[in-house]
């Protein structure tokens, strides 16, 4: 049996434990009290969140471009590739890594995450919401015309 026939063996072991777990300690701990359920609960809720995607996470190539840590300026076009994070078959930390772009002129962003192209023309007053799992993947930015293009990464919304 190779590492590809096992990992999703493992994981759903790993999932049978945790969920055995987490019916013993509610069964432990429930007692009929709601009000103690909503505060261990609450803990929970923000598990799949997601982390911030940061300029840190991105590497471009491809046309004249940057990134800081409050935005991407773009002159024509330009490919981001997000790293991959995570890694290890027991990986505990955000299953993805998430942004909102806020272009200040008209853009058009696609999207390349895991295997899927997505593109979406915007501009001023409107937002593009970014996913990237932990196989990263790939942003490309055209602005329209020979001009510079800004972009404000800002933190997704819920």
């Amino acid at each position: 049996m190779n590492k590809e026939n096992r990992t999703p063996i493992l994981v759903v072991v790993a999932c049978g434990v945790i969920a055995l777990l987490v019916l013993v300690f509610g069964v432990s701990c429930g007692g009929g009290n709601n009000d103690a359920a909503r505060d261990w609960q609450g803990g929970f809720s923000g598990a799949a969140a997601g982390a911030k995607l940061t300029s840190a996470d991105l590497s471009a190539h491809g046309g004249s471009c940057s990134a800081s840590d409050t935005q991407l300026v773009v002159t024509g076009a330009c490919v981001f590739d997000v790293k991959e994070f995570g890694g290890g078959l027991f990986y505990f930390g955000p299953p993805t890594k998430r942004a909102r772009l806020a272009p200040q002129q008209a853009v058009t962003v696609s999207l390349l995450v895991q295997g899927t192209r997505a593109e979406q023309n915007s501009g001023p007053g409107k937002t593009v919401d970014l996913t990237f799992g932990t196989s990263g993947g790939q942003m490309g930015i055209v602005c329209p015309g020979l001009g510079t293009c800004v972009l404000l990464i800002q933190e997704a919304g819920g």
